[in-house]
């Protein structure tokens, strides 16, 4: 066994990634669009290799992988391995109106999974990722009847620990169940106050929910041998509605101020702290194929849909709409087993993807377009990789006064695979 090997890697890996994670800030980029719902929720809970091809992940799977957004895919992991992944990324974003545009960008911290085998038929693993970002600050005004502003600002997020465990069945189905505590703080700021008044009394209203609660998701994979040493899977996953209970502080205060360096409290007219609510979470569900010809050619397709419809914060749903998602990737690599050339040994990636997001605004969806490039970088005598993936894109619109964001995304991991539990001989 390569103990100490092991070891080495994983506490280069995790030293790197919490150093990481503590120089670059952990929220993402301000969005105004963070602030409905939860957040702006993570596209897809997939590693720097999906994300190259567009985040496809339903029917994939792999010896060698680790596929978070589908638990069956635990399952194939190779009896005798040890997988550990993780990943940050890089992003850039401009904003445009019909008016004006603006530039934003970021570093953060994206995930961490490590998997390995329990017994033949029963695989295990953990993992941590971010699952959404409340960051934003805007302002609105008015003058009717009187000249008026109101600020929003909002800050936080959700994060998600999942346990996953693939079991197989049989030599061609495989199935999986994911156990996911979801916990986090988002804060939510509303400020009116009156620019041309000195008479006139401003408002602030502040809340802070808090999350804690567990949400389980299901996956099943379906393998059909072909001919030669091609495969065709197909994946299905299905996410349970849930009921978090939550507590939420509300403080509502009329003030002298509308800056909040030299506000000045004249009167509190809400304080409730600690106020039981119930954030229902939506039921989703998503479907997979995945052609494979050996280890060089592999062609996906997913579709995922989430019922945000019944979505409910404390009793109000935001007005979202039902979510979709639809993406078409693969990967090629020339010839594994090259000595030689490099080059060859290296994976090719790309995709595409088109998302109608949860959020409708002025009766406007808010979709979203991407297109993705991603390189495997295969570690020296090793079954190691190091993975980057980069993606361009675009979200929202510009019609009805709302803001269209361009954006252009760096993905880095590393997928570390050590052997286990080999018996060496000696003669």
């Amino acid at each position: 066994m390569k103990f100490n090997n092991l070891k080495r890697n994983l506490l280069l890996t995790t030293l790197l990634f919490s150093v990481m994670g503590g120089v670059f800030a952990q929220s993402d980029i301000s969005s105004p669009y963070s602030r409905f719902g939860l957040g702006a929720v993570k596209q897809n809970n997939t590693s720097t290799v999906q994300q190259g091809m567009a985040g496809i992940g339903n029917a994939l799977f792999g010896g060698s992988m680790l596929n978070t957004a589908n638990p069956a895919a635990y399952a194939a992991i190779d009896s005798l391995s040890f997988l550990f992944d993780a990943g940050f990324y890089i992003k850039n974003v401009t904003y445009h109106t019909n008016n004006t545009s603006e530039q934003g960008s970021n570093a953060s911290f994206d995930y961490a999974n490590l998997g390995f085998f329990l017994t033949k038929w029963w695989k295990t693993g953990f993992g941590i990722t971010p699952y959404s970002t409340k960051e934003y600050e805007s302002t609105i005004t008015g003058d009717d009847p009187v000249s008026y502003a109101e600020k929003f600002v909002g800050d936080g997020g959700l994060n998600q620990v999942y346990w996953a465990n693939g079991f197989n069945i049989a030599n061609k189905l495989y199935l999986g169940v994911n156990s996911t505590f979801m916990f986090g703080t988002i804060a939510d700021e509303t400020t009116i106050y009156f620019p041309d008044s000195v008479y006139m009394t401003h408002g602030r209203r502040t809340t802070s929910t808090s999350v804690n609660n567990f949400k389980f998701d299901f996956g099943a994979i379906y393998t059909i041998r072909l001919k030669g040493n091609s495969t065709l899977s197909i994946g299905a996953t299905y996410s349970l509605p849930m009921n978090f209970n939550s507590k939420r502080n509300v403080y509502v205060r009329s003030i002298k101020s509308y800056s909040t360096a030299s506000e000045t409290p004249i009167d509190t007219l809400v304080y409730r702290m600690g106020e039981k609510i119930t954030v229902k979470y939506p039921k989703g569900f998503g479907i997979g194929v995945t052609y494979r010809k050996g280890d060089r050619i592999m062609v996906g397709m997913d579709f995922n849909w989430d019922n945000w419809k019944n979505f409910s914060f404390a009793g109000s749903n935001d007005s979202l709409q039902n979510s979709w998602n639809i993406a078409i990737g693969g990967s090629y690599k020339p010839k594994a087993t090259s000595v030689s050339n490099y080059l060859k040994r290296m994976t090719y990636r790309a995709g595409l993807h088109y998302d109608q997001t949860y959020l409708r605004i002025f009766d406007k969806s808010i979709n979203r377009f991407g297109i993705t490039l991603g390189l495997g970088l295969p570690m020296p005598r090793s079954l190691s990789s190091f993975n980057v993936a980069f993606e361009i894109g675009r979200m929202g619109t510009t019609e009805n006064g709302l803001v269209k964001e361009t954006y252009f995304n760096i993905s880095m991991g590393i997928s570390l695979h050590e052997v286990w539990f080999v018996k060496r001989k000696y003669r």
